[in-house]
């Protein structure tokens, strides 16, 4: 029986994935440019809200580099489609971010908007990877004998 009516990942249309890629790539880099900022802005909010002994220098550093990847992100999400490389970088450090979260959360007594995080980070990693744009067969260059067998 035919799968009528019910939304699934598999019977997305191209459009339809890059509609959802568009927005997570959106989302992404505002919630990048957001985060990436509030170290240089106001430095002493953020070493209070992380718990951590953190140095200012490499916090900053650190929050440019994420905020100027957001930037980029929301630049790629206006495109139409996103191309597939901002979606693997989006995917490749999300994960990164994921990853390193993983292995030092448990060993820090840091805040819940830690774990938040990286709850953010695996659904964005997730959801940028499930969209990613399926491989198109290339017909262009076939023979027209080929084709014909194709049809």
């Amino acid at each position: 029986m035919p799968n009528r009516g019910k939304a699934s990942f598999e019977n997305l249309t191209q459009e339809g994935r890059d509609r959802w890629r568009r927005w997570l790539l959106a989302g992404q880099g505002a919630y990048y440019v957001l985060t990436g900022l509030w170290p240089l802005v106001h430095f002493s909010s953020f070493a209070t809200v992380m718990t951590l002994h953190i140095n200012p220098f490499q916090a900053q550093a650190f929050g440019a580099v994420i905020a100027v990847l957001g930037g980029s992100l929301m630049d790629a999400a206006r495109r139409e489609p996103p191309g597939p490389f901002p979606t693997l970088l989006g995917a490749a450090v999300a994960s990164a971010i994921a990853l390193v979260s993983l292995w030092w959360l448990p060993r820090v007594s840091g805040t819940s908007l830690l774990w938040i995080d990286l709850v953010l980070e695996v659904a964005i990693a997730g959801g940028l990877i499930l969209f990613y744009p399926r491989a198109q067969p290339d017909r262009s260059r076939t023979s027209t004998r080929r084709r014909w067998l194709l049809r």
